[in-house]
């Protein structure tokens, strides 16, 4: 059956002058922790609202699943345990249709890995977490930012990520897959004099051996009221193409008016060509130096370069971007996180990422997720979703006593036979299902 998803839709220079800034901040120069690692203090991953609570519960799901063209009947199965300091969730469903069953559900051994959706343990000072990595960000995000291993969710990988902290290092670091085949990350941190903090990022996609470093400084200037002024610089660069330097400043507070946090966020990049910011993002894992991304319409059998979407490194011609960032969350129920990065090149450079989760109750969740690459202005996101575009769509309805409607959206990307090249894959269910405790 045929479907209209159009409804469904509508620098050597850089590098002394890092150095001679890096020695005049720390010769001049108590810190605060750093922003949440990974998915640290993701909401949605919070099943138990107070420390003393257990929770232990099963969701059975039921309905219909339309992915691209085909409607097929799922069956899903969702359990979910905390208890202080450990949470776990494990998903896993089950599709058939008049064709048959839908093959990537249940095709291979790394599929029973694939029902972790997450499992983590967290205390004051240690943190570790087994699942897919969902916008991981290192440091400022100069080169590591929004980085997810499930854009293709058919292959998707399961991570880990782990942060320690003591006195005044910190590290944290993460492999996209626990077998360590893929891209894989770490961070130091060193707190220095005068509210200022230093931090080394390390990156190496191991497929493409695409290597990256970068060091950025922030000092906190003031903070009055619980609302702090932190100015930031970063550099970066990769071993084997460009670099870039950025800087900004943060208006940030945590616990405000003891009921929510937030940061503000403006800063400008400077590019050399074959640098991108960011270029280890949301679409990395279908976008890069190995995978590509087909455009719609393009003759499979037939594939050109013209049909390629996306920018390699190797093809960016540098230039500047202005970064603008918002984030607030309240409490345990409402989170908003928005930023858009405008690059003045004349490439479609540009990037739209856009996050919202909201939580009443114990049965109302909302979750919304859409990212928008290879735009030009900010006008162009408001337009068709193109090859290079991301949406989550996920909401919970109570009906009545044990009974939810739960509603998803995705645009996914799914692999062709040689797994190197992706088409963009549009999913929608809508299921009914029970809770049960136990």
């Amino acid at each position: 059956m045929g479907v209209s998803w159009k409804l469904v839709d509508h620098l050597i220079m850089y590098r002394i002058l890092l150095l001679i800034l890096l020695i005049f901040c720390t010769s001049f120069s108590e810190s605060k922790a750093q922003e949440g690692f990974g998915a640290m203090n993701r909401l949605s991953e919070k099943l138990a609202r107070q420390r003393w609570q257990t929770l232990r519960q099963i969701n059975a799901m039921g309905g219909v699943s339309l992915i691209g063209p085909q409607w097929r009947g799922v069956m899903s199965l969702n359990m979910e345990y905390a208890s202080y300091p450990f949470a776990v969730r494990l998903y896993g469903s089950i599709r058939q249709g008049p064709l048959g069953q839908y093959a990537p559900d249940w095709d291979e051994a790394y599929d029973v890995l694939r029902l972790i959706q997450f499992a983590r343990v967290q205390t004051e000072d240690v943190y570790v977490r087994i699942g897919p990595i969902e916008d991981m960000r290192l440091g400022i995000g100069h080169v590591v930012n929004h980085y997810r291993s499930s854009t293709s969710w058919d292959t998707r990988t399961i991570g880990v990520e782990a942060a320690w902290s003591r006195g005044i290092i910190e590290f944290s670091g993460f492999s996209a897959d626990l077998f360590l085949n893929n891209l894989i990350g770490a961070r130091i941190g060193v707190d220095l004099p005068y509210s200022s903090k230093l931090g080394i990022n390390y990156s190496n996609h191991l497929p493409t051996d695409l290597v990256a470093w970068s060091v950025d400084l922030n000092r906190e200037i003031f903070e009055t009221a619980r609302v702090a002024f932190a100015p930031y610089i970063s550099y970066a660069w990769y071993s084997r193409y460009g670099d870039g330097l950025a800087f900004g400043a943060d208006v940030r507070s945590t616990d405000f008016i003891d009921l929510l946090s937030f940061r503000l966020r403006v800063g400008a990049f400077y590019s050399s060509r074959n640098f991108i910011p960011g270029y280890v993002g949301t679409l990395f894992n279908v976008s890069n130096p190995h995978n590509r991304i087909i455009r719609d319409g393009a003759d499979l059998q037939n594939i050109k370069a013209s049909d390629f979407s996306g920018i390699l490194l190797q093809e960016s011609r540098g230039v500047n971007d202005l970064l603008t960032e918002f984030e607030l969350q309240i409490r345990d129920t409402f989170w908003f996180a928005y930023s858009w990065r405008r690059h003045f090149g004349t490439q479609p450079l540009s990037e739209l990422y856009f996050r919202l989760f909201i939580r009443a109750g114990t049965y109302f969740n909302l979750e919304v997720g859409i990212d928008r690459l290879g735009e030009k202005k900010i006008t162009d996101v408001f337009t068709s979703f193109s090859e290079q575009s991301r949406l989550l769509f996920a909401t919970i309805l109570h009906i009545k006593k044990s009974f939810f409607l739960r509603t998803g959206a995705q645009y996914t990307f799914e692999p062709l036979e040689s797994e190197e090249h992706y088409l963009v894959q549009r999913r929608f269910e809508p299921t009914l299902g029970i809770r049960l405790n136990y």
